[in-house]
């Protein structure tokens, strides 16, 4: 009776939490609909922008780093707050904005979602929390640079398998970087934007191999022999 008790428990907590989420995400949506909807017309949306308080623009923000959570792309965004605020500041708030979104998934990942994968994996799981631990900066720096990948599916992993908080957000936070900084420079208009996008797609992609190769030469050298 106790056991079915604590199954029905769970079950209206994660119906609850699953809900409340998509209340939130439906909600974001709803106050960013009109920016989606004219994302690639900078004239209409610094005409939009223009005409925003500081309270409608907080709201729109906020509901930014909501859909950033849920695996919205962050390219979106970093064009958005470049139309709106200019290249280098409107760089700083859509690094800030996508770098909180991936603190917020890392503790929703790291909470129910563990909880659940700590039941179905049990000792399993721990072996694979060793070894990600051990270099979890690297690693997480090699996946955020890449220029393809699913930032959700990262954050997820990373809270899933409790890796290190801190590396993996000043890791992420410094992956983000180069293509934030490049959308919000298309965003802003920049005259200098085509001829940093094809540098820093190859800049990344390279830095990233060259970390995974050292990472696997690492590896071997550490293996018993």
């Amino acid at each position: 009776m106790k056991t079915n008790l604590r199954r029905l428990k769970s079950f209206i907590q994660f119906f609850i939490g699953a809900a409340s989420i998509a209340l939130i995400c439906y909600v974001s949506l709803e106050v960013t609909g009109e920016v989606w909807k004219h994302g690639d017309d900078t004239d209409w949306l610094n005409a939009y922008i223009s005409n925003l308080n500081w309270q409608s623009l907080s709201v729109i923000l906020s509901g930014c780093v909501v859909l950033l959570t849920m695996g919205f792309p962050r390219q979106a965004v970093s064009f958005f707050c470049g139309v709106g605020f200019g290249a280098w500041q409107g760089g700083l708030i859509a690094l800030l904005l996508t770098v909180l979104s991936a603190c917020i998934a890392y503790a929703l990942a790291n909470g129910p979602l563990r909880s659940l994968a700590v039941r179905l994996l049990g000792s399993k799981l721990k072996p694979v929390e060793n070894k990600l631990a051990k270099r979890s900066f690297r690693n997480v720096l090699i996946v955020r640079l890449f220029p393809v990948g699913s930032n959700l599916i990262t954050n997820a992993v990373a809270g899933v398998l409790s890796i290190p908080f801190v590396p993996f957000i000043v890791a992420s936070a410094i992956g983000f970087a180069p293509q934030t900084f490049l959308f919000t420079l298309l965003g802003s208009g920049s005259r200098f934007v085509s001829s940093l996008e094809q540098p820093l797609q190859i800049g990344g992609l390279i830095i990233s191999l060259l970390l995974l190769l050292s990472l696997s030469g690492i590896s071997r050298r550490s293996e018993p022999s």
